[in-house]
């Protein structure tokens, strides 16, 4: 054991962020697998209270680790109410799309977050967003039109819900990395549960449904899967750069695809991966384009201290 942490003590933070990003990508498509058996009886509102309040049960080990008070330390309260809410948002909208549509499709569709980042910077952020990264959206946007395809199918309520899920998990994404500047893993995701529950439950007690004790298996096996990759992916973002383990991300296309293949015999159309490669391409650019404004705004900075 401690040859294998010093080996990986060794490896570089990029290296070791893509790896804990990668893995945390299998264990969120493990997660869906869980949630897909109880969310096609279970209403949207009940799917993301009990998700994360069976959730919750598997971050008591860190309040053994380092005491009740210190995990909930933080500076920024309210951001992680506001991600809590947004979060809750989107996976009552992600608990709509998953029974009705292919893991490979609503996992495409949810690499079009870059592009409503980019819409969202400079609509309402007022951010100068040059002709390449306009260009880029379009490409994007092309490339979830290669996976709807309206006019030649017929688009449905999961397609709508998993599209308008994608900008809020964008947007919850984006604080959690602001987040990870000062608080560690842990605390972020202790917050999004408690948020996330405290959102979701007064939807799930006016549409209430009793869960069976079949549901409540799923959702601790989905607890176990959620809660720890979530950690993963926290622990890869705060020792990686973001523009390294972005790529990564394209990889729980595959992850997505073959659990939806083998478990449920669901086949994607050769269209899902064409559109999902233009949209990732898309990301990509658009990712890119962040780093190096990023980097200009740095050496201008830093230019202009005496």
């Amino acid at each position: 054991m401690t040859r294998l942490r010093a080996r990986w003590a060794a490896l570089s933070g990029n290296l070791q962020g893509i790896i804990l990003v990668a893995i945390s990508g299998v264990l969120f498509a493990a997660l869906n697998v869980a949630t897909i058996f109880p969310a096609q009886e279970l209403n949207s509102y009940m799917m993301a209270f009990c998700r994360y309040l069976f959730g919750g049960l598997f971050l008591l080990p860190i309040f053994w680790r380092k005491g009740f008070v210190e995990p909930f330390r933080t500076q920024r309260i309210g951001l992680h109410a506001i991600r809590g809410a947004l979060h809750s948002s989107g996976m009552q909208l992600w608990f709509v799309a998953l029974p009705l549509i292919t893991l490979a499709d609503i996992t495409a569709l949810g690499f079009t977050g870059p592009i409503f980042i980019t819409l969202g910077a400079a609509l309402f952020l007022g951010e100068d967003v040059r002709l390449r990264r306009w260009m880029a959206v379009m490409v994007g946007f092309l490339g979830a039109m290669l996976i709807v395809r309206p006019g030649f199918t017929e688009i449905g309520i999961g397609v709508l819900a998993a599209l308008a899920a994608t900008p809020l998990f964008s947007a919850s994404n984006l604080m959690a990395k602001a987040l990870a500047r000062t608080d560690d893993a842990d605390t972020i995701v202790i917050w999004q549960n408690i948020f996330i529950v405290l959102c979701a439950a007064p939807f799930a007690a006016v549409f209430w449904q009793t869960p069976t004790w079949e549901h409540i298996g799923w959702f601790l096996l989905a607890g176990l899967f959620g809660t720890v990759g979530h950690l993963v992916m926290q622990y890869g973002y705060q020792v990686a750069e973001i523009s390294a383990v972005q790529p990564i991300g394209f990889l729980s296309l595959i992850w997505n695809t073959l659990f939806g293949f083998i478990l449920f015999q669901q086949q994607p159309s050769t269209w899902t991966f064409i559109g999902a490669a233009v949209i990732f391409a898309s990301a990509m650019y658009i990712s890119h384009r962040e780093a190096v404004r990023r980097a200009q705004v740095r050496t201008a900075t830093a230019e202009a201290k005496p």
